[in-house]
């Protein structure tokens, strides 16, 4: 069964949210205060969010809508 664009809009908005909890670790370590052994992971992650990301919304262009209008 196909996923509608909510479900999809959903994941995505979810992925971004993740995202943004770990942007104070990428500002660290552009500061310099957080060293690249402990933001190798954190990087890893961050990487894998955005190809799953990407993923969505490649799907999300041929998702049908969840809202079908009805016929005059």
């Amino acid at each position: 069964m196909e996923r509608t664009r909510e479900a999809i809009e959903a994941e995505i908005n979810g992925y971004k949210q993740l995202l943004v909890q770990s942007d104070y670790k990428a500002l660290k370590h552009a500061d310099g205060v957080m060293p690249d052994e402990e933001w190798g992971p954190v990087k890893a992650q961050r990487e894998e969010l955005r190809a799953k990301i990407n993923a969505c919304e490649a799907e999300l262009e041929t998702a049908p809508s969840a809202f079908v209008p009805e016929e005059a």
